[in-house]
């Protein structure tokens, strides 16, 4: 939980990140592992597999954007190393560069990409990394709202996870979550925390009727965002939402949280935040 992002809109893809140091050590099959490990370590199932084509797809696209020096969705076909296939993947994926996904999550401070890879939905992906630290990762094609019995609510965090942060300054482009309910991009606030209802009716436009989160003095102040907030909830996976705290949380405590659906969907859990960093 811990980086720098920016996203654009093709086809809802979301291009993220600009970070500082090369990246391309882990290979896609290492980072898809550690994306199912980091699902199912926050109680998300971790069956997301890869589908060889599309990360043929996602090389070319990586390709694209190395060729040209930008971190974009679109190809123009004019440019050098435009193809179809990577065009495809660039409108259908979130998109990185300057990250090692060994070191951690590339899209763990950039709440809309990150949201797109933990949504339980998500079954199927294509992956790649070339050497010039391009990223990219498909998800909306990968989404099936199939296989729950009943309506079953997920989150991020899951319930009991430790050492999630309590504060989080969001940095993604063209806009962050708290961009439209009152907490412009550039505000610390708590940590993003994203709700999924699967198997619920009515995904597309399913609202988020409540929400809670409560520590040791009390409720905190909350925001919530799901597919039924203007221009953001487009770029929300079905069935999902985030609940923000408005302000930083409490370091190394323990938060009851709490959310509801239209349709009777609920759901409660607990986490705890982290310690604070020692400085030397």
């Amino acid at each position: 939980m811990r980086k720098t992002p920016l996203i654009f809109a093709a086809a809802l893809a979301l291009t993220l990140v600009m970070g500082a140091a090369a990246a391309g050590a882990f290979g896609h099959r290492a980072m898809l592992g550690a994306l199912n490990a980091e699902r199912v370590a926050n109680g998300i199932p971790g069956n997301v597999s890869e589908v060889p084509n599309w990360s043929a797809k996602c090389a070319d696209h990586v390709a694209y954007m190395a060729a040209n020096g930008v971190l974009a969705h679109d190809e123009n076909p004019q440019s050098p190393a435009f193809t179809v296939d990577g065009s495809w993947a660039g409108e259908n994926s979130v998109l990185a560069v300057g990250y090692d996904w060994a070191n951690g999550d590339p899209f763990e401070n950039a709440p809309l990409h990150l949201i797109q890879l933990m949504s339980p939905q998500l079954r199927k992906v294509g992956i790649a990394q070339g050497a010039s630290g391009y990223l990219c990762v498909t998800t909306w094609p990968g989404y099936c709202a199939a296989g729950w019995k009943k309506p079953t609510v997920y989150t991020y965090p899951g319930d009991g996870v430790a050492n999630v942060p309590y504060a989080q300054t969001a940095e993604e482009q063209p806009f962050v979550p708290g961009d439209f309910v009152g907490l412009p991009g550039g505000t610390t606030t708590g940590f993003n925390i994203m709700v999924f209802a699967a198997g619920a009716p009515n995904q597309w436009i399913l609202k988020m009727v409540s929400a809670s989160v409560v520590g040791p003095h009390g409720p905190v102040a909350l925001k919530t965002i799901d597919r039924t907030t203007r221009t953001i909830g487009h770029y929300l996976p079905p069935g999902s939402g985030f609940i923000i705290p408005v302000a930083p949380l409490q370091p190394g405590t323990a938060y009851r949280a709490s959310v509801r659906f239209a349709g009777g969907v609920q759901h409660s859990w607990r986490f705890t935040t982290a310690a604070p960093v020692r400085r030397m």
